[in-house]
C-alpha cells in the first residue's frame, strides 16, 4: 500500500515561511515539512549543512578526563596502542584515531583483529599486543563497551585504558574511562565509531581533525548510521573532501578500481564501503588498515587492487552461501517472525551481508550462524522499527554473549540452545510488534497529478546525503496500461513512458503482466537527473507497483485474459468447499506471513468478506517475502516460500505452484457458458482485424474495431492464436 503523510496543521504558513527563506519552491518546502522540519530556521540548516553547527565534543561525558590522559602520553613519551575492529567503521576509526595521535606528537601503533580472533578485546590479540608493543595506554575504536573483564586485566597489568565506542549500553560498562555517544550527556547518540574516534581527536587538536572527515563519511554510511542531526554535517563535509580530491589516499584509490563515477553517499555506499569491509569478511583486515595508514602512492595502489580482488570473491562466496541458507529455509516454518539459519561451512566473513538480504527478501529479522563445534557465532540483522538489541537482550540466558545496535548485533550461542532461541526471539517479536510493522506500505513524498518538472528534480539533490533516517525521496502516479517493454531483447528491464515522467524499471520483467494490464496502479518512482554530453535529462526509476485491486471492467477483462494464457497446469491439489476456505481463513488469522489466497472472479471477494482488509495483489504476489496476500488471478511459478495456496474459487486452469496448494470447487471462478464467443461473432471480430492491421492490446482492438465486449475480443484473439491465425 502506498502512503503519504498526513498534512500538519497550519503547513501553508510554514511552506510559505521555508520557501521564503531559503529560497525553494512550494512543492519542495512542503516536502521538507513533512519530514518533519518544524522551521524555516531548521530547513535552512537541514539543506545547508555547517560545521559550525556540530556538537562541542566536550559535551561528551569523559572527554577532559581522555584529552588529559593522552596530553600525559605526550608529555611522558609513553606507548599508545590504538585497537580496533576490522569492518569498514573500525578500519575508519582506527585510522583517525592513528593519525590524529601521531601528528599530536604522539607514539602510537595501530591494531586491528581478524574475524577469525573475534570481534572486541579478544585474549589472544591482546597477548600480543602486550608482548609486541608494550603499551601504557590503550584507546580502543568502535569497540570495547563490552569489554569489563579483559579491561580490569590490563589494569591489573598496569596498563591504562580510554574506550572510544558507540554500541549499546551494557548493564556492566568498563571501569575506566569511556567515551560514548549513547550515554546520557551528548545530545547524539547516532555517531558511528569514527564519529567518536573523530570527535576525540578535536577536543585534542581543533578543527585540524576535520581532514579526516571523509573517513567519518565512509564509516557512517558503511554502519547504516542515521544521515540526519550531526551526522548530516559530518557526511556532507567529509564528501566535500571526497570530491574535491582532497580525501585520503586510500578512499581515491578505491573510487578507481570501484570504477565510482559519483560521489554521493549511495555511491560510497556501494563502491567504497564493501571493498573495505571485504579485507576483513576475507580474513584480511590488516591490508585495509595498511592502506589507510599508508602515505606511499605505490602501496595503496597495490592494497587497492587487493581489497577490489577480495571484494570479488567476497561476491561469488555470498551467492553460494545465499543458495546455501535459501535451501535450508525451505525447511523452516514460513509463519515464523524472525529467521535464524546455521551451517558448519558458512564463513563467518559473509553470513552478515547474506543475513541482510534475507532480512530485505522476507521482511524479518535474520540471524545467521557459523558453527564452531558446539558454539555458534551469528550475525543479526533487524527489520524495520524492530530494535534487534533490545530482542536478544530479552534472552540473553541462553546466549554465550552478544552485542551491537538497534539494527545489527553479533551474536554467540551454544548449539543446544539454538531452537530455543529462535521459539523465544520469535515469541517476544510476536508480542512486542504489531502485522502493520512487517507490511508492505511504502511512504511516499507525494502523489503526482501533472508532469514532473526537472527543477523540482534538482531541488531534491539539496536533500543529500541520503540513507538511513534520510531515505531518498520517491513519489507515486496512477497509470492504467503501461506499454512496457524490454530495453533489448533478453533483457531483464523494461522502460516505459507515462505523460508525466518517462520510466526505468530495473528487473521488471517479472512485473510485466501486471504493468501492461489494463486494470488501474501506482507505480512508486525515484526522479534521477542524468547528464549526458552536457545535457541534463530527467527519467524516475521505478521501486514498486501497487495495483489497484477492485471488481472494475478492467480487472475483470485482466483476471480472463490471465485464465486463457495459462500455460502451465497444476495436476496436484485438495478440492475444498467454501467451509474448508473459511476454516484456512481463520487459520491465518492469527499469522502474518505463509498463505497466499487466491480469487479468478472479483465476485467471489464477497463470499469472504473476512478478507476484506487482507493486502490485495494482481496475478502476482508484488509485495516483498511471504505475508498473507490475497491475489487476484495467479500465474505459474515459484512461490515455495508460502505454506500454502488457497484458490478461493475454480479457475479454468489451476496454475503450478511449488506449494501445497487447495481449490474451492464450490464456486466457480470462470464462467466458460457466459464468456465465450459465437462462431458468427468470431468471424466478425477476425475480418475486422484484416482491416486495422497491427494492434498492441485487446483494449486497442476494441478501440480500433469499435468492439464493446472486451471479454470477447480477448477470447478470440486466444482462439486466433491457437489456430495460427494470428502471432504475439
Amino acid at each position: 500500500m502506498v502512503i503519504t503523510k498526513t498534512p500538519l496543521e497550519g503547513i501553508e504558513n510554514l511552506i510559505s515561511e521555508i520557501s521564503k527563506r531559503c529560497g525553494v519552491s512550494a512543492a519542495f518546502s512542503k516536502l521538507l515539512a513533512l519530514r518533519g522540519i518544524n522551521s524555516a530556521e531548521e530547513a535552512e540548516k537541514f539543506i545547508k549543512p555547517d560545521k559550525k553547527n556540530l556538537y562541542d565534543p566536550f559535551l561528551f561525558p569523559g572527554m577532559k578526563e581522555a584529552v588529559s590522559r593522552i596530553e600525559a602520553a605526550k608529555t611522558n613519551g609513553e606507548t599508545v596502542v590504538v585497537y580496533g575492529d576490522y569492518d569498514a567503521d573500525g578500519i575508519s576509526a582506527t585510522t583517525i584515531m592513528y593519525r590524529g595521535l601521531v601528528s599530536y606528537g604522539v607514539e602510537t601503533y595501530a591494531v586491528v583483529p581478524e574475524r577469525e580472533n573475534g570481534y572486541g578485546l579478544t585474549a589472544g590479540v591482546l597477548e600480543r599486543v602486550l608482548e609486541e608493543y608494550c603499551p601504557d595506554l590503550i584507546i580502543t575504536v568502535d569497540c570495547g563497551i563490552s569489554a569489563y573483564a579483559e579491561i580490569e586485566e590490563l589494569k591489573d597489568l598496569g596498563v591504562d585504558v580510554i574506550v572510544t565506542d558507540h554500541h549499546e549500553i551494557p548493564e556492566q560498562i568498563p571501569d575506566c574511562t569511556v567515551i560514548n555517544c549513547k550515554l546520557e550527556g551528548y545530545p547524539f547518540d547516532g555517531l558511528c565509531g569514527a564519529g567518536v574516534a573523530y570527535k576525540v581527536i578535536r577536543a585534542l587538536t581543533g578543527e585540524t581533525a576535520d581532514k579526516y572527515l571523509d573517513l567519518v563519511a565512509v564509516a557512517t554510511i558503511a554502519d547504516s548510521m542515521p544521515l540526519t542531526d550531526e551526522n548530516r554535517i559530518l557526511v556532507s563535509e567529509g564528501m566535500k573532501l571526497i570530491k574535491s580530491g582532497r580525501g585520503a589516499k586510500a578512499i581515491r584509490a578505491l573510487a578507481e578500481v570501484g570504477g565510482m563515477k559519483e560521489s554521493g553517499a549511495q555511491s560510497l555506499a556501494y563502491s567504497i564501503a564493501p571493498r573495505i569491509n571485504a579485507a576483513g569478511r576475507m580474513g584480511d583486515a590488516y591490508s585495509a588498515l595498511a592502506a589507510f595508514t599508508s602515505d606511499d602512492n605505490f602501496e595503496i595502489k597495490i592494497l587497492a587492487d587487493k581489497l577490489n580482488a577480495y571484494n570479488v570473491e567476497r561476491q561469488t562466496q555470498c551467492d553460494e552461501l545465499y543458495k546455501s541458507a535459501k535451501a535450508l529455509l525451505k525447511n523452516k516454518s514460513p509463519f515464523s517472525r524472525v529467521i535464524i539459519l546455521s551451517d558448519e561451512n558458512w564463513k563467518s566473513g559473509i553470513i552478515g551481508i547474506v543475513a541482510a538480504k534475507l532480512m530485505e527478501e522476507y521482511r524479518k529479522p535474520a540471524i545467521l550462524f557459523t558453527e564452531q563445534g558446539d558454539v555458534l557465532h551469528g550475525s543479526a540483522r533487524s527489520f524495520g522499527e524492530i530494535n534487534i538489541y533490545k530482542a536478544l537482550s530479552s534472552v540473553k540466558d541462553v546466549l554465550e554473549g552478544f552485542g551491537g545496535h538497534s539494527q545489527a548485533a553479533g551474536v554467540t550461542i551454544k548449539k543446544e540452545n539454538l531452537a530455543a532461541l529462535e521459539e523465544r526471539l520469535n515469541d517476544y517479536i510476536s508480542k512486542n510488534y504489531g502485522a502493520e510493522i512487517f507490511s508492505g506500505d511504502i511512504e511516499v513524498d507525494g502523489i503526482i497529478t501533472g508532469r514532473f518538472g526537472i527543477e523540482l528534480a534538482r531541488e531534491l539533490e539539496l536533500l543529500e546525503p541520503c540513507g538511513v533516517g534520510n531515505r531518498r525521496p520517491v513519489f507515486a502516479l496512477d497509470i492504467n496500461e503501461a506499454y512496457a517493454s524490454p530495453i533489448k531483447f533478453g533483457s531483464p528491464h523494461v522502460s516505459f513512458s507515462t505523460p508525466k515522467i518517462d520510466l526505468m524499471y530495473f528487473n521488471g520483467y517479472d512485473d510485466l503482466s501486471v504493468l501492461n494490464s489494463a486494470s488501474e496502479k501506482i507505480v512508486v518512482f525515484e526522479p534521477k537527473i542524468s547528464v549526458y554530453n552536457g545535457r541534463e535529462s530527467l527519467k524516475g526509476y521505478v521501486k514498486n507497483v501497487f495495483p489497484i485491486v477492485n471488481d472494475g471492467e478492467a480487472i475483470k477483462q485482466s483476471l480472463f485474459e490471465n485464465q486463457l494464457s495459462s500455460e502451465k497446469e497444476n495436476e496436484n491439489f485438495e478440492i475444498i468447499d467454501n467451509k474448508k476456505a473459511r476454516e484456512l481463513i481463520r487459520e491465518a488469522e492469527g499469522e502474518i506471513y505463509g498463505t497466499l489466497f487466491v480469487l479468478n472472479d472479483p465476485e467471489t471477494a464477497k463470499a469472504f468478506p473476512e478478507l476484506e482488509n487482507t493486502e490485495k495483489q494482481l496475478l502476482k504476489p508484488c509485495a516483498r517475502g511471504n505475508l498473507n496476500v490475497l491475489c487476484y488471478g495467479l500465474t505459474s511459478g515459484d512461490y515455495g516460500e508460502y505454506e500454502r495456496v488457497v484458490f478461493l474459487d475454480k479457475p479454468l486452469y489451476v496454475p503450478y505452484v511449488n506449494a501445497k496448494t487447495y481449490v474451492n470447487a464450490e464456486i466457480n471462478g470462470f464462467d466458460f457458458d457466459k464468456k465465450h464467443a459465437e462462431r458468427d461473432e468470431l468471424i466478425g471480430i477476425y475480418l475486422k482485424l484484416k482491416n486495422i492491421g497491427g494492434f498492441s492490446s485487446a483494449k486497442e482492438v476494441c478501440e480500433k474495431a469499435n468492439e464493446s465486449s472486451a471479454e470477447s475480443v480477448i477470447f478470440a484473439l486466444k482462439v486466433f492464436e491457437e489456430l495460427g491465425l494470428i502471432e504475439k
